[in-house]
Formats: structure tokens, C-alpha cells, sequence
């Protein structure tokens, strides 16, 4: 092939080499004079057609006053603020910050676009040099300033008026300003909000800024015009001038530049292996279009830096590139940028292409199809399938910018298209069922399922996604797989992501629950998963700043050291760093060690990672053991879940108690519009509150519809069957990987804590949050689960291997969980025998010297339901009060409905017939602490007696009330306990030979309770009248109705010998006589 055929298909049959024709001089020389000539082609050319620009010629346009580059200025700002390098994304860290922009105008038509970060309390427009800002004010609270605020549907300027439309984080707002015609408008998404403001004022002293005001932690990102406007308004100019010169030179190279491409791909495809030869023979084609690629990019990489370039040629040029199925065209167009573009070049390039694509998948779709979202991902996608850009993203750009859940989540439509979706809607009714709303249901449930479908095409394609960046075939002896790189930049990213928690995170541990399952069925494929033991202590995985189970890990490690050594051998590098480090334990040592934890309290997160970057294992080379980096990434989703995905879990579940409530006061009301009309006031009288009740009724509704269309779609994404099956294969990954490590003896202690936490969550998510809307039974072996796992809590309370205080509670917090649901107690119930008498008799030690008050709840729970008036759900003194407050979780008073359990009553009496020795150790300490309980509840009774009474107005403190209910609930909760020992067990204090000085003891008590509650002159009685808000539970009755109990089982046995005898006969006729 002749080098004239080669750049003449290139450059056109307007190029002319004639160097390198058949006169020019030596063969050798011919390659090297035509890329010369080429080189000076490509000057001239874009000399004549593309003049280069000068780099300090400032924007002239008329009407404008400022410098070239266009960002915020940090010197014109009220309040805290981070800013980006670029000026460009800001986020408030104090209660109303502001900013505003570095360039004014005065003259024309100019507009600019912010992107939302969030959705919350922003104004933004335009504001004048002279006005001044303050933290309570900001742009549009001035007299020349004019703004947008979208989280309260107005427009301000000093005052507020309704205009626009509500907005949703990753919605891009155009503000444009008319400075001809004196006008103000605002775009959402592109869609004109209507006139904001006419007639502003104009002048020779009047220039306008782009101004922004933002309330704490919330954030935006502005494009003055440094990459194209999403939404372009035709008249109006960018503040940023476009560079037009420089695209019409990067269109000119990249047309060459394609060119070359397809003429590489040609030539590979015809070589086959082999070189082909250029006609000379002397140089081969394939290098020869390396080199005039080579020439191209020399011209094109300063270029590509542009963001405006970037984005609006090489973008929609790499898109052209990928629609195909074969990505040969794309992968060669990478390779040539990397082989000769400048590392620098690439990386600001790829910076630009990225953050287009984040903000296309952060923005709200109208529809439900998601297509904007799906063609970003597409892209994404290929993009990351080239080793080299995968691997640069990965280590520069997905976890240290873009942050990868933003591409991983899943936004629900807008208001208009949610309406648009759901056109029906629906909520549960009960006693008695809507007909009107009940009507609706299977419109509602198929649109929840449209919704779903469209949702899991997404999902797909992100799923998709994380499977490519997590390959693990692409390593070599001088580089890491991307997996690996992956893996590492993950576990730094948790706590980040920890210190800043958003909803989206939700959707991030599902798409790697799912791309976890698909790569250990590809290349492991053995069941069931879990973790085993030995990669908690083998150094496998990165512990470095983790709590374990039994404590401190130099602790375990300096007490298990034998054991450590007998399992993975005196060689191992984690026994060889165990010495090391105890040889380095100098005086110098332990200062730096002192450094690092004052550095680690007063930094965020990324410092400390850059601080402690040092002592980070380096990663390894080429490819590494499927199963450990699985596993790893197991690792990492448990803790994900444990520190940041549980948290947007539980918020979206209050959206469902808050329909609840909604649907409760709007049920009472109708039954109050009932009950008017058997009433025989006025008819006047009767039409007003008719009307109130009507409107109130109203006003439900209107937020009921609201909340349901937002229902439907955490339905579809949320409470899917998929999701919360997911969850339940989570939950029982962990469960195995804790059931396997306990019986690892001493190691156990080396599990993490967030591993028994996470089981907790999980726990509680599928039980409290997900359920009712998504059912637990729909678990194909929900029962199976809870009972594996009520086992282990069963085995592991009170495990002298768990030592940390925070696990201790865990496990007691959880147990209490699955005591107070009937589903999970009844999972308790069904463990072996052996382990339910283990429990109890844990439940029933001394209560000295250890956490008391919940295992207390959970033995009144085993009772609750048969104790003497103790069968309501809710305590019959609080159902007269009116707007009592929700009690603590663990308050007796918390409404719960009864669900007393024969099977550990029935342990309960087992255990204390056992032992006397130990029963009386228990009965002692449970009589000291209900002595110290009332007498502690009674002093702060007395207190507040005497606060009360005071003539003048005395305040007293929430904490000082919320201390005497507790020790109230302790007083009752002890009392109850009392009731049913002696109920299950009453030779425990019936036997004089046994328990003399116990029966004395509780009489005292009961006597004590008795005199202090039974009188009208009391200071309880006093307290009582004065219906304290924070002592709603303080009442006469549950604590008599507790000594009822105790005195009644007491003499069970004598009133059953009374019903018999003569005595009782007599009286008996005496009543009826």
C-alpha cells in the first residue's frame, strides 16, 4: 500500500506530499518526510480554516463586566460554604449561606443552569453589588435581588409570592435574565415557569450577579457555560463565552482523527496476525497510522481538556463509536488516546465525559421509562469494558468524585409523572373499608408493577455495570485487576459514604448484592455462603480500624497468640506483623499512635485515609483468588449495609406510619360526620361543623393521594419480593458465617461487630420496616430462618467470648425484638429445648453486677397476657388520655398485644425449682433493686411535689421527669416479675424452711408500695392530679394492679381451701339471704 493512497483517504485528495513521491531520495527516508509534510498540513489547515485563538483575549460581548472564566466568587459569600477546585459545586455548612458569582451584566439577554444536589430550602436568581447578605437573609430578600425557591414553591424579592413548581434534587433550574426588557424567568427541566419578575431595576449602576443562597447541607452545581446548557434558551448567551474557535479546530482534527481510526480497524482486520508492509517495505501500516495519529493528537490533546469540547464533540463522537455491537472502533479510538495523548489530557477528558453522564443519571425523569438514564449506563458501560480507562476510573475518578451509588440509584418520577403513572390511587382501609378507595386497588397494584418492570430494565444495565468494573481477568505482573482496585477503594469509601448517608444508598446495596450472586454462581458456585472464620484473623482482609466481637484485636491477638500460631503456623506474615509490632512498641510508638487518633477525631474521612495512606497494604499484582475477593466483597457489603444502607431503610418506613395515622384520623372523623346526624342540636349548628369535619376530611385526603403515589413506587423499588428476598439471602449468609464462627471455639472472638449488627438490622428491616407492605411470609422459609437464628441468640447471650459492651447489648436488643413479635417468639419457641432452658437460665442470674432492665423486659413479656389486669394492649389508664406521647421501645407501657408464652413460663418454673441456692440469689437482687427502683421514683416524686408548690413558677427538667417514668416502669416491670414467680413457683416463698426472710422482705415491699399509693393526701397522689406531660404512665393503677397480682397469687392456695370449706358456704348464703 502507497503512503500518498494512505493520507489522501485520510486528509482528502486536496492533500499533496511531494516529498514523497517517487522522485524523493532514499526509501528510508520517504515515512519520515511525509509525516513532516503532514505535520505542516495539519498547521496550515488549521491555520486557515480554525484561527488559533489569543489565550488572553477577554470577553467583550456587550454588556458584560468581568474576567473570562466565570465561577463563584469565595470572597463575595455570607455564611460557610465548601466549594469544589473549580468554583463550580458549593454546599452550605452553615443555617442560610450565600454566594454569588465572579462576572455581572448590565445589558442583554444572559441565562445560566444549576443542577440540584438536593431538594431542600435553596433561593436562587440574580442579585446587585450593593446588596448585602446576612445568615437569616439571602438572594430575593434584598430590595434588587430576585429569586427562586422551589422547596417552597415561591419567588422572592423582599416579599414571597407563589410561583413555580415544587423541585427534586437532580433537577437542573435555568435562571435567564432580560436586562433589554427589564424581565426575570426560571426553567425546571427546561420548562418555563412562567414571568417572575417585570420591570427589575435597570440602570448605569445596576449590573447583576448570578447569586445563590443555600440552608445547611444542602448543594447545588452551577454551569455558567463551561460545558454546553442542558436546556439552551434561544437569544440568551451563557455568562461563559462559547469557544468556537477551538471547537471548529477540535471538529477539523477529530474528523481526521476518525479516519485514522477506521483505517487502523481495516488494516488490523486484514492483517490477521501478520504486519502488512507499506509498498517500500521499509515501515509496516499499522505503525505508520500510529504515527500519524500520533501527529493528530499532538494538535488534538490540549483540546480535549476543554470541558465545552469534551462534552459536546468527543462525547457525542465516543457515543457514535459504541453504538455498535462490535466495540473494536471504540477500544482502538481508547488505545490511540492513551498511547499518545498526555495522562493529564485523558484524565480531565474523562473527568468532563463522566460528570455529564452523573448528571443525566441524577436527573428526575418525566416518564417511567427511564431512557436518558438507560443510554448513560449503556455508554458507562462500554466505555469500562477498555482495560485501561476501567482501570482508570476506578482508581481516579468513580470513588474519588463521582461517588458510585449516584450511578447505581434508582430516582422516582416527578410529581407530573408519577400522577401520570398512577392515576388510580390506593390505601389500606379497615373498619370499615372504603369501597370508594377499595375500588382503586388493582388499577393502583398494576401500576406498581409497571413501574417495577420499567425500574428493573435500570437495574439491569447497572447490575451490568458493576459485574464489568469488578472483572478480575485483567490483571498482569505489573498491574492489579480492577477488582482489586475496586475492592480497595470501596472499603474507603463505606465510611465516607457513612458521614454523608442518602436514600440512594439503598439502591447501591442491592445492585451489589446482585452482582455478588451472579459472580460466585460464575466462579465459585459453592453453597451456602458465608465467611469462614479463619479470614477474621489471617490477615485476608483489612480489620485495621474494627471492633471485634471479644474486644480490642492487639488484645486478642496478644491473648490467642498461641492458638493463632498452632492454626496458621509461625511463618504467617500476621504472626511475623503481631512481632514485629510488639518490638516497635517504643515511647516514640505510642506518641505517633497518640497523633493518629487526635488527627482521627479532628479530620473527615478522606484526610485520615490520606494520613494513614502509609501503612496501607499495597495491592497485588495481577489476578487474585476468586473466592477471597468475593468474599471481600461480602465483607464490604455487610458493613455497607450495617453503616450506611440501614438508615434510608428506616425513613422510607415512616412514609408508611405516617399513611397510617392519616388514615386513622381520617376513619375517626367520618365516624364523628356519622354520629352527627343522630344528634338533636341545631341544623344550623350541625351544617358548620359538617362543613370543618368535610374540610378536614379534605385536607387528609390530599396528602393520603400524595403519599400513595409515592408508595407505589417504593413498592416497585423498594418492598419488591426481589428486594426483600435479597435481604432474607443476606440475613442468612450472615446468620451461617456467625453459626460456623462460634463453633471455632476462642476465634469466634476475632468476628467483626458489625456482623452480629448488621444480623440485628437485618432483622429488624425485614420484620418492622418492610413488613407489613411486603409480608414476611412471603419468605419461602422465613420460619426456618428466624429459628436458625433465635437459636444462636439462644446459645450466644450471655457468651463469655463476647466481650464487647456494644455486641452485649446488640444480642440483648435483639432477643427482646424477637420476644415481642409473635412471629419471632414463636421461632424461640420452636428451638431445642436445651437452648430455651440455656436462655432462661441466663434470664434468671443474680441481677447483680450486670445490664438488668432488658432482660427484665423480656421476662415480663413472657408474661404479659396472665397476670392480673395485665391482658390489655394498651393500659387502661393512658386509653383516656388524649395525645399521649409514643413510649420507648422498651417501656412497659409501650403498646404491645399480649402474647404470654406457656412454653418459657413453664422454664421459667423449671430453672427456679432447680436451684435454691441460685433461685435466692436471684430473688434477693430482684427485691434489692425493686426496693431501690420505688424508693428512687418516690424521693423524685417528693421533689416535684415540693417544686410544685412553690408560689412562684419553677421549671422543671424533661431529662429529671423522663428519669422518674423509668423508674416507675423498673418498679412495675419487678413487680410483675414478682407476680409470676410466685404464680409458676409458689413454694418459693411459701416454704418457711426455705425462704423465711424472702416473704418478709416482699411484704415489707408490698406494704411500702401500699401506704405510699393508697393515700389521698400523698405525694404521689398529688403528682398524679397534675398530669405532667412527660409522666403520662405515672397512675395508681398498674402498680396496684401489680400488687393485686403478687397478693393474690400469694394466697391462691388458701382461697382455693376457703372455696371448699364450711366457712365459705355460710357467707356465700348469707349474700344471697
Amino acid at each position: 500500500m502507497d503512503i500518498v493512497d494512505i493520507l489522501r483517504e485520510i486528509f482528502g485528495l486536496g492533500f499533496t506530499d511531494k516529498k514523497s513521491g517517487k522522485g524523493s531520495s532514499s526509501n528510508s527516508s520517504r515515512a519520515s518526510q511525509s509525516l513532516d509534510s503532514v505535520n505542516k498540513y495539519i498547521e496550515s489547515t488549521l491555520l486557515k480554516d480554525a484561527p488559533i485563538e489569543k489565550e488572553t483575549r477577554e470577553d467583550d460581548r456587550d454588556g458584560r463586566i468581568g474576567p473570562n472564566v466565570v465561577h463563584f466568587d469565595a470572597s463575595a459569600r455570607s455564611g460557610l460554604l465548601s466549594t469544589s477546585l473549580d468554583r463550580l459545586s458549593i454546599k452550605a455548612r452553615s443555617n442560610f449561606s450565600t454566594i454569588r458569582s465572579n462576572v455581572a451584566v448590565y445589558r442583554g439577554k444572559w441565562m445560566y443552569e444549576v443542577q440540584l444536589g438536593s431538594k431542600g430550602l435553596m433561593q436562587i436568581g440574580w442579585s446587585t453589588f450593593d446588596c448585602k447578605f446576612t445568615p437569616d437573609s439571602g438572594v430575593g430578600d434584598t430590595v434588587n435581588s430576585y429569586a427562586y425557591d422551589g422547596n417552597r414553591v415561591r419567588k422572592w424579592n423582599v416579599a414571597s409570592y407563589s410561583y413555580g413548581e415544587s423541585w427534586l434534587g437532580g433537577d437542573v433550574i435555568g435562571c435567564a435574565i432580560d436586562l433589554d426588557d427589564g424581565n426575570v424567568d426560571f426553567y425546571r427541566n427546561g420548562r418555563n415557569l412562567g414571568r417572575a419578575f417585570e420591570n427589575i431595576t435597570m440602570g448605569s449602576s445596576f449590573a447583576y450577579f448570578p447569586t445563590v443562597s443555600l440552608a445547611r447541607t444542602e448543594s447545588l452545581i452551577a454551569n455558567f457555560g463551561l460545558t454546553p446548557m442542558h436546556y439552551p434558551l434561544q437569544g440568551y448567551e451563557p455568562m461563559q463565552a462559547i469557544p468556537k474557535e477551538k471547537i471548529l479546530r477540535a471538529t477539523l482534527l477529530l474528523d481526521w482523527f476518525s479516519k485514522i481510526i477506521e483505517r487502523v480497524y481495516v488494516e488490523e482486520q486484514k492483517a490477521n496476525g501478520e504486519k502488512i508492509m507499506l509498498r517500500d517495505d521499509n515501515m509496516s501500516v499499522q505503525a505508520y497510522l500510529m504515527c500519524l495519529a500520533n501527529c493528530v493528537l499532538v494538535h488534538m490533546g490540549p483540546l480535549i481538556t476543554v470541558p465545552y469540547i469534551a462534552e459536546s464533540i468527543i462525547l457525542p463522537f465516543i457515543q457514535k463509536l459504541a453504538e455498535s455491537e462490535d466495540l473494536s472502533l471504540l477500544f482502538t479510538c481508547l488505545d490511540l488516546l492513551w498511547t499518545f495523548a498526555e495522562k493529564h489530557e485523558m484524565k480531565e477528558c474523562l473527568e468532563t465525559i463522566i460528570f455529564f453522564l452523573l448528571s443525566t443519571l441524577r436527573h428526575v425523569s418525566h416518564l417511567n421509562e427511564y431512557l436518558d438514564q438507560c443510554k448513560s449506563l449503556i455508554l458507562l458501560t462500554k466505555i469500562c469494558q477498555h482495560v485501561s480507562t476501567r482501570q482508570y476510573l476506578l482508581d481516579n475518578v468513580l470513588f474519588d468524585q463521582a461517588r458510585p451509588p449516584i450511578f447505581l440509584d434508582v430516582k422516582p418520577p416527578d410529581k407530573q409523572g408519577l400522577i401520570d403513572t398512577v392515576s388510580d390511587v390506593w390505601w389500606e382501609t379497615k373498619n370499615p373499608v372504603d369501597p370508594i378507595v377499595e375500588a382503586n386497588k388493582q388499577s393502583y397494584l398494576n401500576a406498581c408493577e409497571e413501574m417495577k418492570v420499567a425500574i428493573s430494565e435500570l437495574e439491569k444495565l447497572q447490575v451490568r455495570l458493576l459485574v464489568t468494573l469488578l472483572d478480575n481477568s485483567d490483571g498482569t505482573e505489573m498491574r492489579p485487576t480492577s477488582r482489586t482496585i475496586f475492592l480497595r477503594k470501596f472499603k474507603r469509601f463505606i465510611p465516607i459514604a457513612d458521614a454523608d448517608p442518602a436514600p440512594i444508598t439503598l439502591c447501591c446495596i442491592h445492585r451489589l448484592l446482585t452482582a455478588f450472586q451472579i459472580l460466585w454462581d460464575a466462579e465459585v458456585g459453592t453453597y451456602p455462603v458465608y465467611v469462614p472464620c479463619r479470614m477474621f484473623y489471617d490477615g485476608s482482609i483489612d480489620y485495621s480500624r474494627t471492633d471485634r466481637l471479644g474486644g480490642v484485636t492487639s488484645h486478642l491477638n496478644k491473648t490467642f497468640r498461641n492458638e493463632l500460631i498452632q492454626l496458621l503456623g509461625a511463618e504467617h506474615e500476621t504472626i511475623a506483623s503481631m512481632e514485629s509490632q510488639a518490638q516497635n512498641r517504643t515511647p516514640n510508638s505510642y506518641a505517633r499512635m497518640a497523633l493518629v487518633r487526635a488527627i482521627d477525631a479532628n479530620t473527615f474521612p478522606f484526610e485520615r485515609d490520606a494520613f494513614l495512606d502509609s501503612s496501607t497494604p499495597p495491592l497485588v499484582m495481577n489476578r487474585v483468588d476468586s473466592t477471597t475477593s468475593l468474599l471481600e466483597l461480602f465483607d464490604g457489603i455487610v458493613s455497607f449495609y450495617y453503616l450506611v444502607a440501614k438508615k434510608p431503610l428506616a425513613k422510607v418506613a415512616l412514609l408508611r406510619s405516617s399513611m397510617t395515622d392519616y388514615i386513622s384520623a381520617s376513619r375517626d372523623i367520618k365516624t364523628r360526620l356519622e354520629e352527627l346526624d343522630k344528634k338533636n342540636s341545631p341544623e344550623s349548628e350541625l351544617e358548620l361543623i359538617r362543613q370543618q369535619l368535610s374540610r378536614l376530611i379534605n385536607i387528609f385526603n390530599v396528602k393520603l393521594i400524595e403519599q400513595s403515589r409515592y408508595m407505589a413506587w417504593i413498592r416497585a423499588a423498594v418492598y419488591s419480593e426481589e428486594k426483600q428476598l435479597q435481604f432474607a439471602w443476606l440475613l442468612r449468609a450472615i446468620a451461617a458465617t456467625l453459626t460456623s464462627a462460634s463453633l471455632e471455639g476462642n476465634m469466634f472472638s476475632f468476628v467483626p461487630d458489625f456482623y452480629l449488627e448488621t444480623l440485628a438490622d437485618l432483622c429488624v428491616g425485614l420484620r418492622n420496616h418492610m413488613h407489613p407492605t411486603a409480608p414476611v411470609e412471603r419468605i419461602a422459609d422465613h420460619q426456618e430462618l428466624f429459628r436458625s437464628i433465635a437459636e444462636f441468640l439462644c446459645e450466644h447471650f450471655m457468651d463469655p467470648r463476647i466481650v464487647s459492651v456494644n455486641s452485649k447489648s446488640t444480642l440483648l436488643l435483639m432477643l427482646a425484638g424477637f420476644v415481642f413479635n409473635p412471629l419471632t417468639l414463636n421461632s424461640l419457641e420452636n428451638v431445642p429445648e436445651a437452648s430455651r432452658m440455656k436462655l432462661v437460665t441466663s434470664l434468671l442470674k443474680s441481677y447483680e453486677n450486670r445490664a438488668w432492665a432488658q432482660s427484665n423486659w423480656i421476662l415480663v413479656r413472657f408474661w404479659q397476657g396472665n397476670g392480673f389486669a395485665f391482658r390489655y394492649e394498651k393500659s387502661p389508664h393512658l386509653s383516656k388520655k388524649i395525645g399521649a406521647r409514643p413510649y420507648q421501645q422498651d417501656s412497659i407501657f409501650q403498646p404491645k398485644k399480649p402474647y404470654p408464652s406457656v412454653v418459657f413460663q413453664g422454664h421459667v418454673r423449671d430453672v427456679l425449682l432447680k436451684s435454691s441456692q441460685d433461685t435466692a440469689a436471684f430473688l434477693n437482687s430482684l427485691l434489692n433493686l425493686l426496693n431501690w427502683t420505688f424508693s428512687e421514683f418516690i424521693g423524685m416524686v417528693q421533689e416535684i411535689h415540693n417544686v410544685s408548690s412553690r408560689p412562684e413558677r419553677v421549671y422543671i427538667e424533661s431529662r429529671q421527669l423522663k428519669i422518674c417514668a423509668t423508674c416507675f416502669d423498673l418498679s412495675v416491670s419487678l413487680l410483675r416479675i414478682l407476680e409470676m414467680i410466685i404464680t409458676m413457683v409458689p413454694n418459693v416463698f411459701n416454704d418457711q424452711t426455705f425462704s423465711e426472710n424472702l416473704l418478709f422482705r416482699l411484704c415489707q415491699l408490698l406494704c411500702q408500695v401500699l401506704n405510699r399509693m393508697s393515700s389521698q393526701t400523698s405525694c404521689f397522689q398529688h403528682v398524679v392530679q397534675l398530669e405532667i406531660l412527660d409522666l403520662e404512665c405515672v397512675d395508681h393503677f398498674p402498680i396496684l394492679a401489680a400488687v393485686t397480682g403478687i397478693l393474690l397469687a400469694l394466697l391462691h392456695e388458701d382461697m382455693n381451701k376457703f372455696k371448699h370449706s364450711k366457712t365459705y358456704a355460710y357467707v356465700i348464703r348469707k349474700i344471697h339471704d
